[in-house]
């Protein structure tokens, strides 16, 4: 879930509980105040009544006053004034209702009298339901056209960080290319783009040491161990060894071996990041691969393998020694992780290449498959660079390399 979206559930929530728990006081404060606004016109007739019987000694007309009922009664001793409610017939509205009933004495012609005054509360009620819709149907509105504005408001205000966001998913450290992070005048963002800023010239400064230290290192290896590969060959061919020495020195012969395959690798691999590979030009993709396949016949001749082959007319736009580099490492694999008797398919199409393998391995980890130095469980003998430097040069050459497993095959498709 979004920040902002989890943001407006909160504050959309906080806001229905205010709504309700302000409508619910709402309510009662206003039919509160409407009903002290009865009790100051009856309290109000009280006063008339009584300044009437000091001018007169008489009790008033017991008229109705308007909405106010007036009632008289002879009772024998003063009552203390009382409020209430009850409910009686209502003619004007021709209905039981609730009226609002106020009883106090008035000591007149000898006499002690008890005034009844009531009204009507249905006008009160409606006022009061009138008032109280109009008021929440305004603020519910006022409440939606916050959420809304506040939305759009959030959306813009979070726009830097999705450019930011963005922005770092394109970038690769592999192509030292400057991020172009989004301008924002808001202080959180600034702080973030500046130390993504400072995060990655670090890693940049660390990955360029780091490449500059491999490539640098393979280089260096090779000429001793060039060296110590022609002093095993010379050393290895002398008669006076015994069996035993001379399986030694084969051991000491294949490390040396893996080793200038590993620092090879590496040192292609640099060269490749390096881009030092820029030329491109027309590559007639069918003719490469037809010349491959004579290059590998003996091979798999030699390995019992067969072939199966639909080519048709392709080309690409690449590097001439990288799509060499390509094709080698992947009609090598397919022929170093195959069975005797087994299989290697090649499909060509005018935009897509096909190559697969049977095999006795089970489905690799497609997830790490072309990770450096990834190695299946039977391949323990081999430095794992191969499909990291067929995942470079693809990535190079703007090919996609997607791998599955399907009848015990191993397929490789390119696309581009």
């Amino acid at each position: 879930m979004k920040l902002f979206s989890r943001y407006n559930r909160i504050v959309l929530l906080v806001l229905v509980c205010l709504f309700l728990l302000s409508s619910v006081i709402y309510y009662f404060l206003l039919d509160y105040i409407l009903i002290q606004e009865v009790d100051e016109v009856m309290a109000h007739r009280k006063i008339r009544t009584e300044n009437y019987v000091r001018a007169t000694g008489h009790m008033p007309p017991a008229d109705r006053m308007g909405e106010v009922r007036i009632n008289y009664t002879v009772v024998e001793r003063p009552i203390k004034e009382v409020f209430s409610f009850e409910t009686a017939y209502d003619t004007i509205e021709n209905s039981a209702g609730t009226f609002r009933k106020f009883l106090f004495t008035v000591p007149a012609d000898g006499q002690i009298y008890l005034v009844t005054l009531m009204r009507p509360l249905a006008g009160t009620r409606n006022l009061t339901i009138t008032i109280i819709l109009v008021t929440l149907a305004t603020i519910l509105l006022i409440l939606i056209i916050s959420l809304l504005i506040n939305r759009l408001v959030l959306r813009k205000l979070w726009q830097p960080f999705y450019e930011t966001i963005a922005a770092m998913r394109n970038y690769k450290l592999s192509k030292l290319k400057e991020v172009t992070l989004p301008h924002t005048s808001i202080e959180e963002f600034v702080f973030l783009n500046e130390n993504l800023k400072d995060t990655i010239h670090k890693a940049e400064q660390e990955y360029q040491t780091l490449k500059e230290f491999t490539e640098n290192a393979s280089h260096e290896l090779q000429t001793p161990l060039a060296l110590i590969r022609s002093k095993l060959d010379l050393f290895i061919q002398r008669e006076d060894l015994s069996e035993a020495q001379s399986e030694e020195l084969k051991e000491i012969y294949l490390g040396v071996k893996r080793l200038s395959r590993l620092s090879g690798s590496l040192l292609l691999l640099a060269k490749i990041e390096n881009q030092q590979f820029a030329e491109v030009k027309v590559i007639d993709i069918r003719e490469k691969i037809e010349k491959k396949v004579r290059q590998f016949d003996e091979l798999w001749k030699d390995n019992q393998l067969n072939l199966h082959c639909d080519l048709q007319d392709a080309s690409i736009q690449s590097n001439s020694d990288l799509t060499d580099i390509l094709l080698n490492n992947l009609l090598s694999n397919a022929s170093r992780h195959n069975v005797v008797g087994g299989t290697i398919y090649i499909h060509l199409r005018a935009n897509k290449l096909m190559i697969s393998n049977t095999g006795l391995q089970k489905e690799l980890d497609s997830k790490r498959i072309f990770a450096r130095f990834y190695k299946g469980e039977s391949n323990s003998h081999q430095n794992g660079l191969g499909l990291s430097i067929i995942k470079q040069i693809c990535e190079r050459s703007q090919i996609e390399i997607d791998y599955s497993y399907k009848n015990s095959r191993h397929i490789f498709q390119l696309s581009w």
